[in-house]
């Protein structure tokens, strides 16, 4: 079974699926005039019947006959010789003034002996606007046409077009109503927190607050390393030491025992008692002032047993220096006493506590 229908607007046959019937209700939309009809109207099945007739009702109606073209009024016969000539009017009649071209016209002309008895020709009926084949037919199943789609611009809306009364009260938008943060799903919380951070006033003063907290930071981590900034730079010195004494801090040479190299080393008996005296001489290997570093000292005996270990402050050796400049050498010394011990080795190596 092929089943098929025809639009009720154009006439076109086209094909159809019952399931297209079944889901739409009926209704379908013709392919070539647009039209929205029910095909089951003029539902048949091309295998058996033919094609239903076109109903006269679903026709479009014809185009209104056009007015007859206008044609001048035949002119007069001339007068007879007995009698005067016509003349016509001083004002020409009301009639010719007001109809219109296409206003029908009388084709025999009235004696000339009467020109007044001319009339006005009625003008025809204005015919009633056609309705569109859609319209009609939508009117005669007594539906409504479905809404279509319209590539117009809306007209912009007018302020002074609306009818308010002279007195009234400006109209104020009511404020919608909060909704309590508990009342609101877990997502939306975090949406909601999420976004007050998003505010300008938020960022700015999130960004005030990163600035002062980098000032703070680099000015403590200025107070920790103040030795090491203060020989390294020797320009920043003088702030280093106004940050100092704010923070209650002092600035010192910078502890460096790495760079410091003991160039020779002697022990030296004096006297009788074993008095001895220790030769250190130290070498700064870097281009910045160091701190004198602490000496420690091992003593041994004959067999290369452990005396006595002692560890000296820089103030110990003599010449007392705190600090030993960039890239300079300095021999110091350092008198002791081992009692009753002899001694016969040691060590010396240096350190920063």
């Amino acid at each position: 079974m092929s089943l098929a229908t025809r639009c009720t607007a154009c006439g076109t046959i086209f094909r159809i699926v019952e399931d297209q019937l079944r889901v739409s209700d009926g209704w379908v939309r013709c392919g070539r005039c647009n039209e929205v009809f029910d095909a089951r109207e003029l539902l048949f099945d091309m295998e058996r019947e033919p094609a239903p007739d076109w109903p006269a009702r679903f026709a479009p109606e014809p185009p209104p006959p056009e007015p007859p073209a206008y044609s001048a009024p035949p002119e007069a016969p001339a007068p007879a010789p007995d009698e005067p000539p016509y003349s016509p009017p001083s004002a020409p009649p009301q009639a010719w003034a007001s109809d219109p071209p296409e206003a029908s016209r009388r084709d025999e002309p009235e004696p000339a002996s009467a020109p007044e008895s001319f009339e006005p020709a009625e003008a025809p009926a204005p015919a009633e606007p056609a309705l569109d084949t859609a319209q009609a037919f939508s009117a005669q199943r007594g539906d409504r046409l479905e809404p279509r789609w319209v590539d117009e611009p809306l007209a912009p809306f007018q302020a002074e077009a609306l009818d308010v009364p002279t007195g009234a009260a400006p109209l104020t938008p009511t404020p919608p109503t909060p909704i309590p943060t508990e009342a609101l799903p877990e997502f939306m919380r975090r949406a909601r927190a999420g976004e007050r951070w998003q505010q300008p006033a938020v960022r700015r003063g999130l960004m005030a607050a990163s600035v002062v907290l980098c000032i703070a930071l680099l000015a403590q981590m200025t107070l920790h390393f103040r030795d090491a900034v203060a020989a390294l730079f020797p320009a920043l010195r003088p702030a280093v030491v106004a940050l100092c004494s704010v923070a209650a801090c002092k600035v010192e040479p910078w502890k460096r025992a790495d760079v410091l190299l003991i160039e020779t080393t002697s022990l030296t008996q004096m006297g009788q008692r074993n008095a001895y005296k220790l030769g250190l001489s130290l070498r700064n290997t870097s281009a910045v002032e160091v701190a004198m570093p602490w000496v420690e000292l091992s003593l041994t005996d004959a067999s290369g047993a452990l005396l006595a270990r002692r560890v000296f402050p820089p103030t110990a050796l003599v010449p007392a220096v705190d600090r030993l400049g960039p890239e300079a050498e300095k021999a110091f010394s350092l008198p002791l006493s081992t009692g009753t011990h002899r001694v016969t080795g040691y060590t010396v190596d240096v350190f920063q506590p």
